[in-house]
């Protein structure tokens, strides 16, 4: 039961950051591409359809992801509510640091590879591998805005401690917060990518 949030977090983590780096890779090398830019519709739209697209697949993920947990804790059920919520940010939050990482490079190598490196950065700041005690105290204090440790303390928070939403308001005010602050820098960077493409045209 202790691991288990640690291994939740990862997971999803991974999940996202890949699924949402794959499918934007997957549109821009799509020959429907340059019509896309020509046609006379807001480039949120198309950012927008590709987060959603994401969500939808990331909600069957969570669903599989705990029904196969409740198989093994049963006992744990009144916390999964709470839970998916939170997973469900989290899913968010990696889709669109992965889909971030799609718009900013253009070959789907260099894209899976940023992926796993940004994916395998979280996860060695997180403590999970390298005790945090141990880092200096400047990097201690980037540590503490690593959205994967704050993710698994949340998880840890929700399905050990059996907080409620009350309880963790605060932490998933934050998490909404990267959302927000991760989504308007994809919109700079599409809206940049897209003054580039069209001089490069």
């Amino acid at each position: 039961n202790y691991a288990f949030p640690s291994l939740l977090a990862l997971i999803v983590m991974f999940l996202a950051i890949m699924l949402g780096n794959t499918i934007v890779m997957m549109e821009k090398t799509s020959p429907a591409y340059i019509r896309n830019f020509m046609i006379p519709v807001k480039k949120i739209v198309f950012v927008l359809a590709t987060l959603i697209s994401n969500i939808i697949i990331i909600i069957f993920q969570l669903i599989v992801i705990l029904l196969i947990a409740l198989a093994f804790i049963p006992e744990s059920l009144p916390t999964f509510p709470l839970l998916f919520i939170v997973l469900f940010l989290a899913g968010i939050i990696f889709t669109l640091v992965g889909m971030l990482i799609g718009y900013l490079f253009s070959t789907e190598e260099t894209g899976i590879l940023a992926s796993i490196s940004t994916g395998s950065l979280f996860l060695f700041l997180s403590g999970l591998i390298l005790p945090i005690e141990g880092m200096s105290k400047g990097l201690r204090a980037v540590t503490a805005y690593n959205p994967f440790v704050m993710i698994e303390r949340l998880i840890r928070e929700v399905f050990i401690f059996e907080s409620q939403f009350g309880q963790v308001i605060n932490e998933i005010g934050m998490l909404v917060l990267y959302i927000i602050v991760l989504f308007l820098v994809i919109l700079v960077v599409d809206s940049f990518m897209h003054k580039h493409f069209m001089h490069r045209v």
